[in-house]
């Protein structure tokens, strides 16, 4: 089985290995596919361009490149990091995730915020450091909860964020606080966003989320108290659905999305029971 090693970070334009995939990233978030893979450089001839190494799947070196925006033609084809997501394999979706997140934080790193001298790579762990003061960078992941909340009924607990397209619902969620635990996160988002009190928090699983650079925790947690009240800033309606009667939910490869296809399936089970 396929595997996906990280390694400290290296810019450059020739790699030593048995073949290089190249993960070319285009503005709009948006990824160079061959079919339902990465492209290999025997492929995709790359030349002299500079590139980004950052691990390896199996024996071969990953690369990340800048890419242009236009169409490529066939097979190629220019998809939303997201819907690549979806058809990658697992080795493929850690590779792409890291390359998003790390081309975002080294744009955004370029500069020592002691001394404002320019930064180098470190040649051996993933940080970037200072030259004039020594002072060491390294990329930062932002961790959020995401919850599946369930009443007593089963039902389980849909939001609209104003952020979404009109009538798409999904999960809570919200970033970790300093100094919080997850638990304490999902508890308190829920009770800021729709008023509520939950109990029984459990771990359900985790996500790279490279919207730059989040970490999304899911979990599941049972309905413990108080009446909705959406918050009217990031939530404006909030209900318990059954499944016959859910709103438009995200599509697939989210983690918001697999928590729902599990609650449905729990759902499905139990009524066949």
């Amino acid at each position: 089985m396929s595997c996906f090693y990280p390694e400290p970070f290296s810019a450059g334009t020739e790699f030593e290995s048995s073949d290089e995939v190249i993960i070319a990233l285009s503005p709009g978030n948006r990824v160079l596919l061959a079919g339902e893979r990465l492209p290999h450089a025997a492929e995709l001839p790359v030349g002299e361009k500079r590139r980004l190494r950052i691990g390896r799947i199996d024996d071969a070196v990953c690369t990340v490149l800048d890419a242009e925006s236009s169409e490529p033609d066939a097979p190629f084809r220019r998809v939303e990091i997201r819907e690549a997501l979806t058809v990658l394999d697992e080795p493929e979706q850690i590779a792409l995730c890291r390359a998003r997140t790390l081309t975002f934080w080294r744009h955004n790193r370029r500069y020592c915020g002691c001394c404002g001298h320019e930064l180098v790579d470190r040649a051996e762990e993933c940080a970037r450091s200072c030259p004039a003061c020594g002072a060491v960078f390294y990329p930062q992941i932002a961790p959020a909860v995401i919850t599946a909340i369930t009443d007593e009924r089963g039902r389980l607990l849909l939001a609209h964020n104003s952020r979404f397209r009109e009538g798409v619902y999904s999960l809570i969620a919200g970033f970790v606080e300093s100094g919080e635990s997850m638990e304490s996160a999902v508890r308190r988002e829920i009770r800021e966003e729709v008023g509520l009190e939950v109990k029984e928090i459990r771990y359900a699983g985790s996500q790279s989320w490279p919207y730059p650079n989040s970490l999304m925790i899911g979990f599941t947690a049972k309905y413990a108290g108080g009446e909705i009240r959406p918050d009217g800033v990031e939530i404006t309606d909030a209900r318990f659905c059954t499944p016959s009667d859910m709103p438009d939910i995200p599509s697939p490869g989210s983690i918001a999305r697999k928590l729902i296809d599990q609650w449905l399936k729990q759902q499905q089970e139990t009524q066949k029971g």
